[in-house]
């Protein structure tokens, strides 16, 4: 099955002078973990997720973050996104986007998405920006598609 029928119509993005402080919000309100930085014309330019806003947040620190034994300072933490909050995000984001073309077979970016690591994808329809894929959506389809459910 084509990727462009399964995606997410939402067009939830962002613009490279949208701040991280507004993107916090647009990523809280709209319950997403991140979201495509779009240029005037509806092109990818980037892509910022919470990760990115925490490395931005805790430069130095975000691998310690991946040790449970590691208890960060959250006063800190809060201090520098407070700081931050105002730079664009186009400082922050990742500028080497995964993104896939609707065209694109279901299976295919399964597997890119997991060997990727990514957990939402842009989509676009030649180069502009038409919606997005998460792997939860895909999982679920290729497990639907299977025909049966086995333990």
């Amino acid at each position: 099955m084509r990727i462009g029928e399964l995606m997410d119509r939402d067009l939830t993005a962002l613009t490279p002078e949208t701040t991280v402080g507004d993107a916090v919000e647009i990523l809280s309100v709209h319950r997403i973990s991140g979201a495509p930085v779009l240029d005037a014309e509806g092109r990818i330019r980037g892509f910022i997720s919470e990760k990115d806003i925490v490395k931005a947040a805790l430069p130095g620190y975000f691998e310690l973050l991946q040790d449970p034994s590691f208890l960060p300072d959250f006063d800190q933490f809060s201090r520098r996104l407070r700081k931050i909050s105002l730079d664009p995000v186009e400082k922050y984001m990742v500028r080497e986007v995964v993104a896939f073309n609707e065209d694109d077979s279901d299976f295919q970016v399964a597997i890119i998405m997991m060997r990727e690591n990514l957990k939402r994808a842009p989509v676009v329809s030649g180069d502009v920006f038409v919606g997005m894929v998460s792997r939860a959506d895909l999982l679920d389809h290729l497990l639907r598609s299977s025909g049966t459910m086995q333990d």
